[in-house]
């Protein structure tokens, strides 16, 4: 299947060559957001892009439970395939992501935005949540996302989505989002109950301009440009958490049945950049309702994270390189004692061409005490590199 869709688009690609070589005004290439087909005086656009992560790591990868048996890796961590665009008019836009490596459909959303402050969105797409989950994994300043994503991220789901943009005079800039979804994560059919999720996110932009979701100041902002966000939503469904895997269990619950588990949860949210400085931190709380077994659970889990490039203070030093730290903390069960988990990560990324290639070498210690009366502790040292082909 995999080979016909790239047979496809070769194919498409080579014919359209034609045309803009031939200077059809109905057909021509550019590259923006990967390669760029235009079609019929720009009714018609179509977007498509290839990114893939390359990944080392020592002793081991992903976050751990324990620290035994893990083992040192080399591997293609992401390869995707992104496809995106408009029909007939540029506010009528579509969206599709393919998960090459494991072929699975990430995204696949349409969204009516015609007016900025009224935009609607229906399909498959990451839930307009929390900052660190939103923001693209080729897009991210760190090689991957906090300790905390694990626990409280939303991750993908199917709903609909009314959002925009309110922008008043100065300090009076606001973005929203009101959505509902199915509540059962990505690629599931049916709801398992009878309720749906509910997201709300509103966030606040003082500077009266919009924080673009993406790590490292690669812009260099001479202005300031900050925003803080809250975000809530409540669930009920067999699952106690999300991921790009779809519905799961966090440690200590067990597979759920249909409507088993109330989930509400909270977040806090700043972030700003300023030349060279960028700053991402986040607040969660969760409570987990077991409607079977009669409890009830509360996690919480908060990090922040600061990058600089140091050429703004020393110019010798590349202007491509950056630094960056950030510290995370979980707590599976505020009810529990000694059993937070940790994490200190410091790493620096170095830009051959923005997010579209670089290079990050990251070393982060973690402390992981969940369910366990005996601290477990270590390192990790990962070295990955992150491109897209246009």
């Amino acid at each position: 299947m995999f080979k016909k869709i790239i047979v496809f688009f070769v194919l498409i690609f080579f014919s359209l060559q034609t045309f803009s070589q031939e200077k059809n005004k109905d057909f021509y290439i550019t590259k923006g957001k990967g390669f760029e087909f235009h079609f019929f005086d720009d009714q018609y656009e179509l977007q498509i892009d290839f990114r893939g992560q390359f990944r080392a790591s020592y002793p081991y990868d992903n976050n751990p439970v324990t620290f035994e048996n893990e083992k040192a890796g080399l591997k293609i961590n992401r390869a995707r395939i992104k496809i995106g665009g408009h029909i007939y008019k540029p506010y009528y836009t579509f969206y599709f992501e393919q998960d090459i490596k494991g072929m699975n459909l990430l995204d696949f959303r349409v969204q009516i935005e015609k007016y900025n402050f009224l935009k609607l969105r229906l399909g498959q797409w990451k839930v307009r949540y929390s900052r660190e989950r939103v923001i693209s994994s080729g897009n991210q300043q760190g090689l991957d996302r906090s300790i905390i994503n694990y626990a409280f991220t939303l991750d993908r789901q199917q709903g609909v989505s009314v959002f925009g943009n309110l922008a008043g005079n100065g300090m009076a800039n606001f973005n929203y989002w009101a959505s509902a979804f199915m509540g059962s994560g990505r690629g599931a059919s049916s709801n398992d109950d009878s309720k749906l999720m509910y997201m709300g996110r509103l966030q606040w932009n003082p500077n009266n301009e919009v924080l673009k979701f993406s790590g490292s100041d690669l812009e260099g902002h001479d202005k300031f440009v900050s925003s803080f966000a809250i975000a809530a939503t409540t669930n009920t469904s067999r699952y106690t958490r999300f991921s790009t895997s779809g519905g799961g269990q966090l440690a200590g619950f067990e597979d759920g049945e249909d409507g088993q588990y109330e989930i509400d949860q909270f977040l806090f949210e700043t972030a700003f950049k300023y030349k060279g400085w960028s700053w991402q931190q986040e607040y969660h709380y969760k409570n987990i309702d077991d409607k079977i077994n009669l409890t009830s659970t509360s996690l919480t889990g908060y990090y922040f994270q600061m990058g600089y490039f140091l050429n703004n203070t020393f110019s010798k030093i590349p202007k491509k390189l950056e630094i960056f730290g950030r510290y995370a903390s979980y707590d599976p069960n505020i009810d529990v004692s000694n059993n937070n988990e940790q994490e200190y990560t410091f790493g620096v990324n170095w830009f051959f061409h923005k997010h579209k290639n670089k290079l990050t070498l990251e070393y982060s210690y973690l402390d992981f005490d969940e369910f366990s009366s005996v601290d477990k502790s270590g390192s990790r040292v990962r070295l990955q590199w992150d491109i897209s082909i246009f």
